[in-house]
C-alpha cells in the first residue's frame, strides 16, 4: 500500500509498518517518558501494558494501513531522528460529525518541549480533515500531565466542560481516573 508521508513544519509523519510495533511499544512502556503517562507511582489507575496487552489494543491495521477508517499510526521524524509516534483510532460518526481520538507519545524526554508533538498533532489533524473528512478530534491526557494539557491547548484543543462520566458517554471510555477531555474542531480551520 502506497501511503503518503505527511510534512509538518518541524517534523515528518511517516506511516509505520508492523516491524515498528515493538519499538513503539518500548517507547511507551520502557522509556524515560513512561512515568509521565502511566504506571507507578503517579498513575496506579493506568498500569504499564504488557506486550500482549499492547498488541491487543494496537492491532496490525494501525501499522500496515489496511483499514484507515479503523486507525493508523505514524512515526514522528525530526530531522533524521525518530522522535515519537502518533496515531488516530477508529473514525466514528455522531450527530452528523466525523470524530476521532488521537494518542501520541514521544520516544524519550529529549524530544519533549521542542514543538515536535504540537507540529505532529497539527499535521495529523490536517490530514484527517482533508483526506478522511474528520470534523472533530479529541485527546484525553491525565490532569496529572499538565505539560500535555498546555501543549494541546496551544494548538487549539479546548478542554470540555462537564463531568468525567458525561464526557466519557460522549467520547468513549476514559483512559484515566482524571482524564481531561480536550477537543479541537476541524470544521473552520484552514
Amino acid at each position: 500500500m502506497n501511503e503518503p508521508t505527511l510534512q509538518g513544519h518541524l517534523i515528518t509523519l511517516v506511516p509505520t509498518t508492523i516491524d515498528d510495533r515493538r519499538t513503539i511499544y518500548e517507547w511507551l512502556a520502557h522509556s524515560d517518558v513512561t512515568r509521565s503517562m502511566m504506571g507507578m507511582p503517579l498513575f496506579p489507575d493506568s498500569p504499564v501494558p504488557t506486550w500482549e496487552e499492547f498488541c491487543e489494543d494496537h492491532m496490525p491495521h494501525f501499522f500496515d494501513g489496511s483499514a484507515p477508517l479503523l486507525g493508523r499510526s505514524f512515526m514522528i521524524v525530526a530531522g533524521e531522528d525518530a522522535a515519537g509516534q502518533i496515531y488516530y483510532n477508529e473514525i466514528k460518526e455522531r450527530r452528523g460529525a466525523k470524530r476521532v481520538e488521537i494518542d501520541m507519545w514521544m520516544r524519550a524526554e529529549k524530544y519533549c518541549g521542542r514543538g515536535y508533538g504540537g507540529d505532529a498533532l497539527a499535521t495529523l489533524c490536517d490530514y484527517l480533515r482533508d483526506r478522511l473528512g474528520v470534523n472533530e478530534v479529541m485527546m484525553q491526557p491525565s490532569a496529572r500531565n499538565p505539560r500535555a494539557i498546555q501543549a494541546y491547548g496551544k494548538i487549539g484543543f479546548i478542554r470540555l466542560p462537564g463531568t468525567l462520566e458525561e464526557n466519557g458517554a460522549e467520547w468513549g471510555q476514559n483512559d484515566y481516573d482524571d482524564s481531561v477531555y480536550m477537543v479541537k474542531s476541524l470544521k473552520n480551520f484552514p
